[in-house]
């Protein structure tokens, strides 16, 4: 992992996402590129040179002591005033991040007024969300939640590489409801296979748990967690993960970062996403009307 875009808005959430930005790209030795865009609001010259010092002095304040010793000049900063779900695409094909850091917060921001992040131009700078309360440490224990079943190549290849490069073991965890018939047995050689795929020393998990966000609490609190990776067409389950009303007070995504990467699933999500459950009873309807 060589280079890593931070996307800030200058919130307390976005100072927390970006030390921890900090101080994994001083863990790997990679690059920093930190991104501030007014998310479509007009961007006069005298704005840009505002925005301008203000980000310079964002990225030398937060970072950390290691960091200003290794890299003494300021990180590469970058202002727009585009959307940021048009920006996000085109400064991926642009410095060809290997990974995309934001706060858990700028979510709700990017996808406001209907506004979609395009994943699959994203596919190969997934975005790795980081929640208020995460601190980072070096990553140990990555959770790929998946659908056993329903696997991608190319996934698979970006869930190995962000492994190999935070030399992190990987656990694949299946989440599957009560009601769900499918031969058990078959679903944990798939399980199995996966887990050979990846070359991993973690070990395969297949919990029986209808939700998602219930199955990734529960998990958390009986198993090491430091970064959850999730593999979807869109982000509808990471919305889920990262609404801060969610259940519990401490719960999970409070603290457990998400990496969001992309793969074009053949079917519903792990755990019976609702989104998807919603889409096949409409695509039912179109056909029985």
């Amino acid at each position: 992992m060589k280079k890593i875009l931070v996307l800030t808005d200058f919130s307390q959430n976005s100072i927390n996402a970006y030390g921890y930005a900090v101080k994994m790209a001083c863990q790997l030795k990679a690059e920093i590129l930190l991104l501030f865009s007014t998310n479509g609001a007009p961007l006069s010259l005298t704005n840009q040179l505002q925005y301008s010092q203000q980000l310079h002095s964002f990225a030398k304040r937060y970072a950390c002591d290691t960091r200003r010793q290794l890299n003494p000049h300021h990180t590469e900063c970058l202002i727009s005033g585009d959307a940021w779900a048009s920006l996000l695409p085109t400064m991926a094909a642009v410095h060809n991040p290997d990974v995309i850091i934001a706060g858990s917060a700028l979510l709700k921001t990017i996808e406001a007024e209907n506004q979609r992040l395009p994943l699959p131009e994203l596919a190969g700078s997934p975005i790795l969300w980081i929640p208020d309360k995460a601190q980072y440490q070096p990553l140990k224990h990555l959770v790929f939640v998946t659908d056993f079943t329903d696997q991608d190549p190319q996934a698979i290849e970006l869930v190995k590489d962000f492994a190999q490069a935070v030399e992190a073991e990987v656990s694949p965890v299946h989440f599957y409801p009560a009601a769900d018939h499918s031969p058990l047995a078959e679903i944990k050689k798939q399980g199995a296979e996966l887990n050979w795929v990846l070359g991993s020393n973690g070990n395969c998990h297949m919990l029986e748990e209808e939700d998602m966000m219930e199955g990734l609490q529960e998990y958390a609190e009986q198993y090491p967690v430091d970064l959850f990776l999730i593999a979807t067409r869109d982000t509808h389950l990471t919305h889920q993960y990262l609404n801060q009303t969610y259940r519990k007070t401490d719960a999970c995504h409070t603290s457990i970062p998400l990496l969001n990467l992309y793969q074009a699933k053949k079917k519903r999500c792990a755990g019976n996403c609702t989104h998807c459950q919603q889409h096949e009873q409409v695509g039912a309807e179109a056909v029985a009307g």
